[in-house]
């Protein structure tokens, strides 16, 4: 048996931005964190031969290619794995939340399969081999940030050119952490629609989605420059414009629910916030000055590790 694990992360700048599609052309940017919450994969061998995976559905095949979850049959076949495995998964947080689960599912996957066959895969190699799996092979539509982040852990920032081949700088969030507030809405976003529309649109030369990712590729520079600055409290502010920028991106992002949580936020004590993720639902993330009323939070930290077996019998 082996048990991996990947953290789940919060972007706090340049989301959307990090999708080749938009940044192989324009340039892109990211800027969040992993943090101490995280997606386990359980890896056992079966005596029957058969693959059986275990989420938020049950699987049970004999081929490989009858799973419905194509990012756990890609994975599987990237290693040589077609029969006689048993996948388990669990989150700290639930399914189609907006903090990378599906990718921290497939680094942690590829960490335990990795370590199957007694591959010494650094965690850009795992990164890398995770990207392939989920966006190319598996053909799920999305930028790169979510499996670098479940990759290698931390808190950083990167600017993005016309290749995977770019600088990452950590950054200091020891004081910008105790004023934010992870909030879940009690909704889930809308499956891969938007990330779909995006990618399409961009390809399309939208005006108003590349006015909508150019904005925000200056807001998350905005949000590095006040970290490094400690003037913090222009961050609320700027959270605000991002979300009311991100919505012009498509209808599908917010909706009636979304807004009145945001809007009993600002009356609550927030200066701003931002939907993470592709959007539909999920968790908002909030600066709060002060205390945020009426609310139950979610504490959180930065994971350091990255991803990681952590038993193997």
């Amino acid at each position: 048996m082996i048990v991996t694990r990947a953290p789940l992360r919060i972007p706090l700048g340049g989301g959307g931005t990090d999708f080749p599609g938009y940044y192989q052309r324009h340039g892109g940017y990211i800027l969040g964190l992993a943090i101490d919450r995280y997606v386990h994969v359980v890896l056992n061998d079966t005596i029957d031969g058969k693959i059986r995976l275990k989420y938020s559905k049950n699987e049970t095949v004999e081929d490989v290619d009858n799973l419905e979850n194509r990012v756990a049959a890609e994975a599987l076949k990237s290693f040589g794995v077609t029969k006689g495995i048993e996948i388990a998964t669990f989150s700290d947080v639930p399914e189609s939340s907006g903090l990378g689960g599906s990718s921290a599912f497939c680094v942690a996957l590829v960490v335990a399969l990795g370590y199957r066959l007694g591959m010494d895969m650094d965690r850009y190699e795992i990164f890398q081999s995770a990207y392939d799996i989920e966006r190319v092979k598996a053909g799920q539509p999305g930028g790169i940030q979510d499996q670098m982040f479940a990759s290698l852990g931390g808190a950083w920032y990167a600017r993005l050119g016309d290749s995977r081949d770019f600088q990452i700088d950590r950054i200091d969030l020891s004081k910008l952490l105790p004023r934010l507030r992870l909030v879940h809405t009690n909704t889930t976003r809308a499956n891969l629609e938007i990330a779909t529309e995006q990618v399409r649109d961009t390809q399309n030369e939208d005006e108003n989605v590349l006015g909508s990712l150019a904005l925000t590729k200056k807001l998350g520079l905005d949000i590095e420059e006040c970290i490094k600055s400690n003037d913090l409290e222009k961050i609320g502010n700027i959270f605000h414009t991002h979300w009311i920028n991100k919505k012009k991106r498509s209808g599908l992002i917010s909706s009636l629910e979304l807004d009145a949580v945001y809007g009993k936020a600002m009356r609550n004590g927030a200066t701003g916030g931002k939907l993470l993720g592709l959007g539909g639902g999920g968790y908002f993330l909030f600066y709060v000055p002060d205390q945020l009323e009426g609310f139950d939070t979610v504490d959180f930290g930065i994971d350091k590790e990255g991803c990681k077996v952590v038993y193997s019998n």
